[in-house]
């Protein structure tokens, strides 16, 4: 048989087999584009937009639609717990859910159609389940200011020295951020932040702003820079610098200004350019006279691991604690069994020590513990910190759930 004869039958082998291949699987791809939140249809200035996605090669990114044409890239990544419930085992199981903030101000005022497209990491491209026929309504009147109270939280407790004599004085910021956006030259931006105590108003950051060490720098200010709003709102002008921060002498308030320890309401009233109000943000909270408490409870935060992450081997475990009275510990539990008692003081946190000027510990508040994951079983596991205080209270100051991935059943 000559060479040519053998090739050729060669190639047609080939070409038969391939034939008699089964098509490659389609990737599987899972997901829901929600929309707005509450099944609104229409909206002014920054819609809030969020879904859920997930692939067999995982996800590279989300980007929304507007009327076919891709206005920008969601942040990915947000934990879904109801998601995991349902769908565990893909890459991204532990993080599918995105987030999306629309400028409604980019497009003229009427329906838009609004939709959510998916890039897989194996380069499938899809359109994620969920459309939306959404009224965009923008004018001088509507496009109010907006923002958030980030601390304090709701129904916390504020502590001050109530012997107006003693200088050693404690402090309590209330911190957030504020925007404001416009379709008019002239109407966009925030001209002033004011912060309330049920109605009465007790700062103006147009007319009160000043910096001061011991209350912690800049105080009864707006316009201190925030990166993590411009991340999410970076089509809004003020958005680098949207900080606000007041500072309440809560001791002082209650012995020099008649007010009564126990509930109020601390309300962010916010001005734009354009002269139009909104109270952005209110929080109900408690004031006390810190001599009146028998022990004040500790509070902070868990930085590491990140809520459902998963992990392996040495894991590092820690976050940040304090107390009216000092930190004597923080002790670690995982699945409610004490792992150890972190070791405190390990490192220094600026934002911390500006939001509570006057604690001690505030300088090196953070609490580090490295914990051997191979102890346990894989899969679904909680840790619980819980700080002990110089007079031997202990108070609970986060939970957290995690997953591990040694390979051990």
């Amino acid at each position: 048989m000559s060479k040519r004869v053998t090739l050729g039958l060669t190639f047609l082998a080939l070409l038969l087999s391939l034939l008699a291949a089964p098509a490659a699987a389609q990737e599987d791809v899972r997901g829901f584009f929600e929309g707005l939140p509450n099944g609104y249809n229409g909206g002014t200035g920054a819609l809030p937009l969020t879904g859920w996605v997930l692939a067999d090669s995982g996800v590279r990114r989300v980007v929304i639609e507007v009327n076919g044409v891709p206005v920008g890239q969601t942040v990915y990544g947000h934990f879904r717990p109801d998601v995991l419930d349902l769908f565990p085992g893909y890459p991204d199981s532990a993080g599918a859910g995105f987030t999306f903030n629309l400028n409604t101000t980019d497009f003229e005022n009427g329906v838009h159609t609004v939709t959510a497209q998916v890039l897989t990491n194996n380069g499938t491209i899809r359109t994620i389940e969920g459309r939306y026929e959404i009224f965009f309504n923008n004018n001088t009147s509507t496009l109010r200011p907006f923002g958030e109270i980030d601390i304090p939280q709701r129904h916390a407790d504020l502590f001050g020295t109530c012997d107006l004599v003693s200088s050693n004085r404690i402090y309590e910021p209330v911190e957030g951020w504020a925007l404001d956006l416009g379709v008019e030259i002239g109407d966009t931006g925030i001209g002033y932040v004011e912060l309330l105590m049920d109605g009465a108003i007790v700062a103006n950051s147009r007319t009160g702003c000043s910096f001061n060490i011991v209350t912690g720098g800049l105080t009864d200010c707006y316009g201190l820079r925030r990166l993590d709003i411009e991340r999410i709102f970076p089509f809004a002008l003020n958005s680098p610098s949207a900080g606000f921060r007041f500072v309440l002498d809560v001791g002082a308030l209650i012995a020099g200004s008649n007010v009564s320890q126990g509930f109020h309401m601390l309300t962010i009233r916010a001005g734009d350019i354009a002269t139009n109000v909104e109270n952005i943000a209110e929080i109900p909270v408690n004031f006390f006279c810190e001599q009146n408490e028998t022990n004040p409870g500790s509070f902070g935060f868990i930085e590491m691991p990140r809520p459902g992450v998963i992990v392996a081997g040495d894991t590092v475990i820690q976050g940040w604690a304090l107390d009216i009275d000092g930190i004597n510990r923080v002790e670690v539990f995982v699945d409610g069994i004490h792992v150890g008692n972190a070791t405190y003081g390990v490192d220094s946190r600026p934002a911390v020590a500006n939001e509570y000027p006057g604690y001690p510990d505030a300088a090196a508040p953070v609490w580090r513990l490295t914990w051997d994951s191979t102890s346990r079983t894989d899969g679904f596991h909680e840790v619980e910190a819980v700080a002990v205080d110089d007079r031997g209270a202990s108070t609970i100051i986060g939970e957290r759930t995690f997953f591990t991935n040694n390979g051990i059943d």
